[in-house]
């Protein structure tokens, strides 16, 4: 029995049944393959507790507990209504509420919330009591410095640090674009805290242009210079191929004149 095409049915039959094998292998190969990359498990990790949970409590990695405060460790010296306002988050700030006031003709109550430190410019942390680092230092580091990778190490960022010194900032380019963000505005340092922003934005800007113009200035100097040696040299080497040439010349005219005239018959 054959179909309308002259193809057996019979062949037919087994034509689909090899392909229906063959994505069945190619399947299982993938599965196998899928099931023994590396990090692929069936165990699934459990845990009982959340993961936000398991982390140290806020208020245990940071409470204080201000000198002079009669009571024990709380979230921060802002909550101490008896502390000496000298003391409040430790004379590096001041204490700010966590809402805006109400304006004066507001009507609904002023809504309860807690207190906490608004530090100085200097100084960050919970509790004002971390130094920030000079953004002004960072920026006069990176300028003079900075081919050498002494920002990154003022920074803490010491792996970037060694690979700046190692590729001598990048080759130029690394270096510039760090002078260039550092002075701009307050980077991050390794601690996650920002620098001091102790470097005014017209001051970047004068700064930065003198920087580049000084620079400019120095790669037309070298490139000048080193056009005038290349010149220079080629000079040299004329002159030098010059005078060889008039030696030979001098001594092929010298030996011609020392030839003895021939007779006229």
């Amino acid at each position: 029995m054959q179909q309308s095409n002259g193809r057996p049915a019979t062949d037919q039959a087994s034509v689909g049944r090899l392909q229906k094998s063959l994505h069945g292998s190619c399947f299982g190969v993938l599965a196998v393959v899928a099931g023994s990359l590396q990090g692929c498990s069936l165990d699934i990790p459990r845990h009982s507790v959340g993961n936000w949970q398991a982390q140290e409590n806020y208020l245990e990695q940071y409470k204080v507990s201000p000198p002079g405060s009669h009571q024990g460790p709380i979230l921060n010296s802002c909550t101490d209504i008896g502390l000496d306002p000298s003391l409040l988050c430790t004379g590096h700030g001041r204490c700010k509420d966590w809402f805006d006031p109400l304006p004066l003709d507001s009507k609904r109550p002023a809504p309860l919330g807690p207190s906490f430190c608004e530090c100085d410019r200097d100084w960050t942390g919970p509790e004002c009591d971390i130094q920030r680092k000079s953004q002004f230092t960072a920026f006069v580091l990176s300028m003079f410095f900075g081919m050498f990778g002494a920002d990154m190490f003022y920074l803490g960022w010491f792996g970037l640090g060694v690979a700046k010194l190692c590729t001598l900032g990048g080759l130029g380019v690394w270096w510039i674009f760090d002078v260039a963000r550092i002075g701009s505005s307050p980077v991050s340092t390794v601690d996650s805290f920002r620098v001091a922003a102790d470097v005014e934005h017209w001051a970047f800007v004068l700064c930065f242009l003198s920087f580049t113009a000084v620079l400019a200035f120095g790669l037309s100097i070298w490139s000048i210079n080193r056009e005038q040696v290349k010149k220079a040299r080629e000079i040299l080497i004329l002159r030098a191929e010059s005078q060889v040439s008039a030696v030979s010349y001098g001594s092929m005219m010298s030996s011609w004149g020392q030839q003895p005239l021939m007779k006229q018959p």
